[in-house]
């Protein structure tokens, strides 16, 4: 024993391979037994009798190891008793354990332990977890998975928006190029380009996620389903894919309810604007219209005037197209774009011989719809939504629309029409002294001392840095600005005899505030600045139904 020891030392001493190879042996050996472990563990096994096994194994394979002076053959021998120590308790447990748990010396179990091993991985380290509606978890690609790069692209979309509070992510692929933007507050942010193919395998992995048709490539597709982002929350996200000879695009619209929902006192009404609509809304029958360009807030608007009302005391039903947010109460009703204009007018008259108090149409079917509101609102309230510039703009659509000018005034009873516009973030917001000049051009009151522009960095050490709260942005979040026309019997009877100057006029004498006038004003209280309002207001060329009116709105 004494010369085998004597023998031994030398052996590890005059070699590095040998004893790395027992330290690679040491460690393979302490991460099986800890797995096994762990299985006794959640199979209640004899957990302890096989630790003391493996111990008394290990205690025995590495002393002979080290006595034996014929290294590979000490090797062998200790491999052989680790491993059938090992072996004993596989053979043991497959015997106490359930048939679906019992482990299977295979290579295409071995495949699919590593692969379930991979998964476990790919689930813990994931930022992002998709799930159904019904909050089910999806799970997260393994790295060896065709979708691994889809995911990884997505997390990195959700990384930039959230934080940013986007909306919504758009996606355009086309055969030679592929275009991803993010849409914050309105504005575009274009993300790093990627190749096609991958964009499209982040679209279709989506798509799966939903449930959609993988093979469909043309007709418009919707689903639902939730994500997981961690410390950026959970998220409801609306999918929404079409195609087009060019190529197929997808829209990842971002928590939609809650930007639908909005208390009326929020949306950004001035006080004798919001004075103005809550007296309306006490009022009986008539038409109110909302109108904006494309994708500026008026749904939520509708909504908001919408939830003012009571259910319970009123009845208050609605024909849509798209539900946004049911209402407590509310009878909504669902009449797709698909719908034919005769069913959808004969649905509407339906209603109006119901008598409700309330009824909110998200579209006109055809030419004969405007003429059936206008005749049936001597006590119904109806809200609906017509793209205008402005309210004038906007008051000469309905008037086309009913096609007969006296009916026409004689139902509407007001008009909305706004803006959405950027706020400042007041972290980082700079304060300037306005040029007077300048207040002269927009037509801002001389005495105003200060304004406020974007900045989008802080001071921190006497160094510019992003700011944490808009990442840099200068802005964060947005607010509407409004035009709001209340039509009285003067006013209705200018309407009628088609007298447009007369009209501006008397709605000048009742003070209301242009678009332009009380987007400034949201200037002058530092809640945007000069250049976003002239970025909203930009878009289309406002009328005011007169020359006069024109040149005001050019001012």
């Amino acid at each position: 024993m004494t010369y085998a020891i004597a023998t031994a030392e030398p052996v590890f001493l005059m070699s590095l391979f040998k004893p790395l190879v027992f330290l690679a042996l040491a460690t393979g050996w302490g991460w099986v037994v800890t797995n096994l472990d762990s299985d006794a563990g959640r199979f209640y096994l004899k957990r302890r009798l096989w630790n003391l096994g493996h111990l008394l194994s290990a205690v025995l394979a590495f002393g002979l190891l080290l006595l034996i002076p014929y290294f590979f053959i000490g090797l062998l021998l200790a491999l052989m008793i680790l491993a059938g120590v090992s072996a004993g308790y596989v053979y043991y447990r497959n015997n106490e354990v359930p048939p679906a748990a019992k482990w299977e010396m295979s290579l295409q179990f071995i495949r699919d332990h590593l692969a379930s091993r991979g998964a476990q991985s790919a689930q813990k380290h994931a930022s992002v977890v998709l799930m159904k509606k019904d909050e089910s978890r999806l799970p997260v690609p393994s790295r060896d998975d065709p979708n691994a790069e889809a995911h990884t692209l997505f997390e990195n979309l959700l990384d930039f928006s959230l934080p940013r509070n986007a909306d919504r992510i758009d996606i355009m692929v086309e055969p030679s190029k592929a275009v991803i933007v993010a849409r914050i507050d309105g504005v575009s942010y274009p993300q790093p380009d990627v190749e096609p193919a991958l964009a499209m395998r982040l679209v279709d992995y989506l798509k799966s996620s939903g449930g959609m048709d993988l093979t469909e490539r043309r007709k418009k597709q919707n689903a639902l389903i939730k994500v997981d982002a961690g410390d950026l929350g959970r998220h409801t996200v609306d999918l929404v894919t079409s195609g087009s000879t060019r190529g197929l695009s997808m829209a990842v619209n971002i928590d939609p309810d809650l930007r639908t929902q909005m208390p009326l006192e929020q949306l950004g009404l001035l006080d004798p604007q919001q004075k103005q609509v809550r007296d309306l809304l006490a009022s009986i029958g008539g038409v109110t219209l909302v109108s904006a360009p494309p994708a500026q807030g008026t749904t939520t608007t509708l909504y908001s005037i919408l939830s003012e009302h009571d259910p319970y005391t009123s009845s208050v039903v609605t024909l849509e197209e798209k539900i946004a947010w049911e209402l407590e109460g509310v009878h909504h009703t669902l009449m797709p774009a698909s719908t034919p204009p005769e069913k959808f007018n004969e649905k509407l008259l339906a209603v109006f011989r119901a008598d409700p108090q309330v009824l909110y149409l998200t579209r006109l079917a055809d030419t004969k719809t405007p003429a059936h509101i206008a005749r049936s609102v001597e006590e119904c309230r109806v809200y609906m939504p017509l793209e205008g510039d402005d309210t004038f703009a906007t008051l000469r659509a309905w008037v086309k629309a009913v096609g007969d000018r006296k009916l026409a005034s004689k139902s509407i009873r007001a008009i909305i029409a706004q803006r959405l516009v950027r706020r400042l973030c007041h972290t980082c917001r700079t304060p300037f002294v306005p040029d007077p000049a300048a207040l002269k051009k927009f037509n801002l009151p001389g005495k105003v001392e200060q304004l406020y522009h974007a900045s989008g960095q802080v001071m921190v050490k006497d160094k510019a840095q992003p700011c944490p709260d808009c990442m840099g942005l200068g802005y964060r979040g947005r607010t509407a600005v409004f035009e709001v026309m209340i039509l009285d019997d003067k006013a209705r009877h200018y309407v009628a005899s088609g007298e447009d100057d007369k009209l501006r006029a008397h709605l000048r004498r009742q003070k209301m505030l242009w678009l332009q006038e009380a987007a400034l004003a949201k200037v002058v209280e530092g809640v945007t600045d000069i250049k976003e309002v002239t970025r909203a207001m930009s878009s289309k060329r406002r009328s005011r139904g007169g020359d006069e009116g024109k040149n005001k709105a050019g001012k």
